[in-house]
């Protein structure tokens, strides 16, 4: 029998290259035993974003398999997308790379056009959901109002901080669609600044997290258990167990294509602080990381970290609640967004 040689060269050869690939896989242990992941944050230094990044990070290593050091290089700027849009132009996909974003990067792009950031481009790992969503309106014991029903007929100052922060946002959404009567008074530097506006009668009230009605945590949580400060209204679509007796927005807003607006920047504000690493990443690499993330849920270090704080709580947002979140705000129609861009943009 005649061999063609050339055939059996190449039959050995791909054996050869067969042979090589399976002596050099590696597991996701081997693959970052030694090595050192970087994580981009996109936050300033010393801020909370960043405290929350940097305890998540040293429980976070503990929990990857081969145990790697994570270095936190932070990046801030344009509301989280200057290290977003960095992250998805120049960040390796081969494990040694993460992000720690802020949940406004899922949304922003699309509504403001600007593409340098696409959330569909991602891997995501999860998201740390610090226990601010639903936001809630708070009204302070010298307030004319007492209760939501009496936003309607009577003004209350609300204290605010950016355009496009959710405290003055929502406000301006539950006058126009709700026929609520807030004067929101925007440009405050800060919680701090908005609460001793309200010590001062500058401002009534304003929006801000309802982790401070769960868990009394905070300068606001402060105000809520002496007296000087009680929530009147949950920014929510459905009811909230753990707030039964609070109103919801969603009940004042009853046109169909206002309450698909209202809709969207309820939804925009559950996103935590998303988890991503580039698309092409090995999926072993991806899938230990994802169970990394799940473990440090469950590790009492990073629970007591989140307790001591002033967060109150903290839930894991799992990459497929995170998809779905971002599958359907991608499906949002462009009507729809132009409405948003109405409260965000201010056009």
């Amino acid at each position: 029998m005649m061999f063609d040689r050339s055939a059996l060269i190449a039959v050995s050869a791909a054996g050869m290259v067969a042979l090589s690939g399976a002596a050099n896989a590696e597991t996701a242990e081997e693959f970052y035993a030694g090595k050192a992941i970087t994580m981009t944050v996109a936050a300033a230094t010393g801020g909370m974003a960043d405290t929350v990044a940097r305890a998540f990070a040293q429980v976070f290593a503990s929990h990857i398999p081969g145990q790697p050091q994570i270095i936190v290089q932070n990046m801030p700027g344009a509301g989280g997308l200057v290290g977003g849009a960095y992250f998805a132009r120049a960040a390796k996909n081969d494990g040694t790379e993460i992000a720690f974003l802020l949940g406004n990067v899922i949304t922003t792009p699309m509504i403001t056009g600007n593409t340098q950031f696409d959330p569909r481009k991602m891997a995501w790992i999860g998201a740390i959901n610090s226990g601010d969503y639903p936001y809630a309106t708070y009204a302070y014991e010298s307030s004319p109002v007492q209760s939501a029903d009496q936003l309607f007929d009577t003004e209350m100052v609300i204290g605010a901080t950016s355009f496009t922060n959710y405290n003055r946002v929502f406000p301006a959404m539950m006058n126009d669609y709700a026929g609520t009567k807030f004067k929101i008074v925007a440009g405050y530097k800060g919680s701090g600044e908005v609460e001793l506006a309200m010590e001062r009668s500058e401002a009534d009230g304003w929006f801000t997290g309802s982790q401070h009605i769960r868990e009394l945590v905070g300068n606001a949580g402060a105000m809520i258990k002496e007296g000087h400060l009680k929530p009147i209204l949950l920014m929510a679509s459905k009811p909230d167990p753990r707030h039964p007796d609070l109103p919801i927005a969603m009940d004042y807003i009853t046109d169909p294509d206002n309450r698909q607006v209202a809709q969207f920047l309820l939804d925009s504000s559950s996103v935590g602080r998303p988890i991503a690493v580039p698309q092409g990443m090995p999926d072993e690499l991806i899938d230990a990381l994802r169970t990394a993330m799940a473990e440090t849920f469950a590790d009492p270090a990073f629970a007591d970290f989140v307790k001591a704080s002033g967060l109150g709580e903290a839930e894991l947002q799992t990459p497929e609640e995170l998809q779905t979140l971002i599958d359907g705000f991608y499906a949002t129609p462009e009507a729809v967004l132009e409405k948003v861009r109405t409260f965000t943009n201010g056009q």
